[in-house]
């Protein structure tokens, strides 16, 4: 079998990882010059760990992991209102543990170095017939395929490519999220610092002695109100809705315009009745994105990536490989979204009634109790051993 993955992400890596486990030659195509390295920060938790787990680096994981000292909640002055340990405010229980985006990949990249990935290449056009997927590239390249995976994210071309647009499939949350990177001038050592309020959140953080540290903004606006393809659009955005706030946020919104690493996108949600259609299949946010907003996103990667290699290497079709994938995931996809969903209520819900802002103890609360549905949602699947089936 012949397996094309598009996108060297985590669950690109990770579904590259459980193919050759099976023998399966496996190709990455990703759009990047190289291994995106850097980035935010994402949990990994539960369920997810016993992945990492069965891919003998977990400890390497646990070793690099941020390892979050605390957080610090403050007032529209910058006045601290409350106190926190990184695990508490990051939902975290148990063995869970957060770690640099960048940093997971470049560990999975390294359990893979016999994949090839062309780098610096996308995928044009995909001909799904019934016995290849015929593949061009944009290098202008051709090749088949036995099967494709599309790992490549919230806005897949290889979704678009095979399903349609993604206006069918994407459900706004009605909140913007935007994250870059400005000097560590307050000189944070793993802590991190948030002003919160109904419909807006502003929050600054630095790992463990960092010259930088990540300014983090996240607002309410009605869906399709800011362009995802305009930087100058979207910094507009970002200054008129926080304005009004001291704190640290002035200065953040100087240095704005100097970030090189600018992400800007809207919380949304990826809805399909299936994942998968003749010899392609979606897998993490190219199928079921739940949004930054749900703290599983890099979770339902792993897991998915993990369940669906899991299939293909042990299913006697890629047919009913498909059909055990969803099924496998079906349940738990739903759970997870939910969180998202339950999230984005809470901080939209009362936008009406003027500007709220939530105190240090409100925040405590509303972190409690969302780490209850998590830390359920994140057990809320048994993961099959393949290499034994």
């Amino acid at each position: 079998m012949r397996v094309l993955i598009s996108g060297a992400g985590v669950a690109g890596l990770t579904a590259a990882y459980w193919l050759r486990q099976f023998g399966i030659d496996t190709t990455i195509v990703e759009r990047a010059k190289n291994l995106v390295t850097g980035g935010y920060k994402i949990d990994v938790r539960a369920a997810a760990l016993g992945v990492l787990d069965r891919m003998g680096i977990g400890e390497t994981i646990a070793a690099a992991a941020t390892n979050m000292r605390g957080a610090e909640l403050v007032d529209k002055t910058g006045a601290v209102i409350s106190t926190m340990t990184g695990d508490e405010f990051g939902h975290r229980v148990g063995d869970d543990l957060e770690i640099v985006r960048g940093t997971l990949c470049q560990i999975l990249r390294d359990q893979v170095p016999d994949v090839e990935i062309l780098f610096d290449d996308t995928v044009q056009s995909i001909d799904n017939r019934p016995d290849t997927a015929h593949v061009t590239f944009a290098s202008g390249a051709e090749r088949d395929f036995d099967v494709v995976i599309g790992a490549d994210g919230l806005h897949s071309r290889t979704r678009r490519l095979i399903f349609g647009e993604e206006d069918g499939f994407r459900r706004d949350l009605g909140m913007y999220l935007c994250v870059f990177s400005v000097p560590n001038y307050l000189g944070l050592d793993r802590m991190e610092m948030q002003y919160a309020e109904i419909g807006r959140i502003a929050a600054l953080w630095a790992t463990h002695d960092e010259d930088s540290a990540k300014a983090c903004f996240g607002f309410a606006a009605p869906p399709g109100s800011v362009s995802l393809r305009d930087r100058a659009e979207q910094e507009s955005a970002v200054r008129r809705v926080y304005a009004d706030l001291g704190w640290e946020v002035p200065k953040l919104l100087e240095m704005m315009s100097q970030a090189d690493d600018w992400y800007f996108d809207v919380a949304a949600q990826i809805e399909m009745d299936g994942w998968s259609a003749g010899r392609v299949a979606l897998v993490g946010d190219a199928a079921y994105c739940a949004s930054p907003m749900s703290g599983q996103g890099s979770s339902l990667a792993l897991i998915g990536a993990y369940v669906l290699g899991g299939e293909l290497g042990t299913a006697a079709t890629s047919a009913e490989a498909f059909d055990r994938y969803d099924s496998s995931m079906r349940a738990f996809i739903r759970t997870n979204q939910a969180l998202a969903v339950e999230s984005a209520r809470l901080m939209t819900e009362n936008l009406g009634k003027g500007t709220v802002e939530l105190s240090g103890s409100d925040v405590e609360a509303t972190i409690a109790r969302a780490t209850k549905r998590i830390t359920a949602a994140s057990n809320a699947i048994e993961l099959d051993d393949y290499v034994r089936r």
